[in-house]
């Protein structure tokens, strides 16, 4: 009778608690959690490394890449996913895009239609700083303080523009009432030019799948536009993509 693998059962184990982990793991917290030698861990992260599917930040923690959650999302809905992007797209007059938070980065999980921000080109797997997202901001309100500090031990954060926020006290504040509000906005902090709008997208069980943004550049559309006309949209929008993102994690 054939039997289990046990080195394919712990690389398993190992991406699991990754893709479980809110921000990268360092390899001592690793084996800590999956109860094996530094070692062995290591070894598991290096071939996974070699594979494409775990990275390690400057800071020498792991972290899935966006090839894993590609491989997640094949075959679960992506062309529903895309659909209802399209939809949105055309009935606000934006671009629409599905992200999740990597450390201090939105990383672009689908866009549409594709085009460039900021001269990065906008597709899966595409990176942006969070803290001058809207789609980041949403995501980053759902840290704690003491998760978001570890994010920018510095207290600084990188400039994108005149508007971006620059200092971490600021952020925190801003945060604060995205929480409150359940929205975030973004207007010339990223790109001069570019308004943004974002909402959270959460499974059945409530948890934080990833983030809705809608955005628009070269001033056709006004903050204010933004804040009572799109948000609505995008609300709306967030519970079908909880649908679909839900049924095909399930």
């Amino acid at each position: 009778m054939d039997t289990p693998l046990r080195s394919v059962q712990r690389a398993m184990q190992l991406l699991e608690a990754l893709g479980r982990a809110p921000q990268p793991m360092p390899l001592h917290a690793l084996s800590e959690e999956l109860g094996l030698g530094k070692a062995t861990v290591r070894r598991f992260l290096l071939t996974l490394q070699g594979l494409g599917y775990v990275d390690r930040d400057a800071r020498g923690a792991y972290r899935l890449t966006e090839r894993i959650w590609a491989l997640c999302r094949a075959g679960n809905r992506a062309d529903e996913v895309r659909s209802a992007l399209r939809d949105l797209s055309r009935e606000a007059s934006v671009a629409a895009s599905l992200s999740r938070l990597d450390g201090t980065d939105v990383v672009y999980l689908y866009r549409e239609p594709p085009g460039v921000v900021a001269g990065v080109p906008l597709a899966a797997g595409a990176r942006l700083p969070a803290h001058a997202t809207a789609i980041g901001k949403v995501l980053l309100a759902h840290l704690s303080a003491e998760q978001l500090r570890a994010l920018y031990p510095s207290g600084r954060l990188d400039a994108c523009t005149e508007r971006t926020i620059t200092e971490q006290t600021i952020l925190l504040g801003a945060l604060q009432e995205i929480r409150r509000q359940g929205w975030a906005l973004s207007d010339g902090e990223l790109e001069e030019g570019l308004c943004a709008a974002a909402v959270p997208v959460y499974g059945t069980d409530g948890s934080l799948l990833c983030a809705l943004n809608a955005s628009a550049s070269g001033g056709s559309r006004a903050r204010e536009a933004f804040a009572t006309d799109i948000v609505p949209a995008l609300l709306r929008y967030a519970k079908r993509f909880s649908d679909l993102l839900g049924s095909a994690q399930g």
